[in-house]
This record gives C-alpha cells, structure tokens and sequence, in this order.
C-alpha cells in the first residue's frame, strides 16, 4: 500500500449510516474555508476541461484525505444533486459556492455518496454536508478531487487565492478542514 493511501485511510472513518460531528473553526463573512482535509491543487490542474478553464467560477481542488464535505461557509443549501456527489451554497455574504466530489462521479448514480443536507437548510461553517466512499470512487476508476469554486465571482469581487501551507507533501501544500482557502472582495 502506497504512503498516500495509508494518509486517506487513516483519515476516512465514518460509515454511511452515521452523521459525522461537526468541524468548529472561526470563519470571517468574506473568506471560503477549505472543506475537508487533503493536498492542494490549482484549478488549472484539475482533469476538467470546463473546471480547469474556469467556466464554473474561480476556486481550487483538493485531493482528499478523509470522508466528509464540510460547509465552507456560513449560509444556505441552494442546491444538492440527486447522485449526491455536489453541493451548492449560497453565503450569508452573498458568495455562491460549488463543491463537486470527484470527476465523472456522476455515473456512480449515488452509490458511494450520502447527503446530510437539503436545499433550503441554513447551514453553519463546519456542518457536515455530504459524506462519500473513496474506495467506490478509486474502485470506478475515477479521480477523487473535491472541487471547491466561487461560482458569482464577477459579481462579488475580486478572488485572492488564500489556500496554502508550510506543510508539503512534494510540492503541493496541505490544507485542514476550516483552513482559509479563497477570499472575495479585498
């Protein structure tokens, strides 16, 4: 078993039936947390044609290490997809945020994937939203990455890219649940 591999065991836990306990960190109206714990990736790496163009807004991916999606923010469900797999939120400061697990998971057609919200719940930052099975996800033959974009960014702002770390595995930083990831309007 790769090094990697033991890291995203180590951090997986919860199983389908269970919801997990809520993440607590502090957050400010205008910043976007990082919403589960993993290595950080530009956009632009991401095996995405229409995300890595950044047709869907400005933001990062997240190789995962754990099995829970988090709230990144402070605000509401504006949206959950039927397979489970993506999230939309809108913040109480107005910022529409997307989190999208994996790609092509779609086909999985919800297997692997448990919604802990609706849309319409008025959520807090730490709130577990969605929790997925990252063995269906690797056992599919598909990429893990959690995508995390500001999709109203021409709306809101300019996007300073906050997402970073001291901690490196190669070259690419680590980020926490609750670690600042993207803030809007400076």
């Amino acid at each position: 078993m790769k090094l990697w591999d033991k890291i995203r065991k180590a951090g997986a836990g919860a199983t389908e039936s269970a919801r997990p306990e809520e993440a607590t960190f502090a957050v400010r109206p205008d910043t976007v947390y990082a919403p589960i714990s993993g290595v950080l990736m530009s956009i632009e790496e991401i095996n995405d044609e229409v995300v890595s163009s950044k047709l869907l807004g400005e933001g990062y991916g997240i190789l995962p290490v754990g099995d829970t999606i988090y709230a990144p923010a402070e605000g509401r469900v504006t949206m959950t997809t039927v397979t489970n797999h993506a999230v939309g939120m809108l913040t109480t400061s107005g910022i529409e945020v997307i989190i999208h697990i994996g790609l092509g998971t779609v086909a999985l057609n919800g297997k692997g994937f448990t919604c802990h919200v609706k849309q319409g719940d008025e959520v807090r930052a730490g709130v577990p939203l969605i929790t997925f099975d990252d063995a269906v996800i690797k056992d599919a033959g598909l990429e893990d990455v959690v995508t995390v974009v500001v999709s109203n960014a021409d709306r809101v702002g300019r996007i300073e890219h906050a997402g970073g770390s001291s901690t490196l595995i190669g070259d690419r930083p680590l980020v926490k649940i609750g670690d600042p990831l993207l803030v809007v309007g400076r």
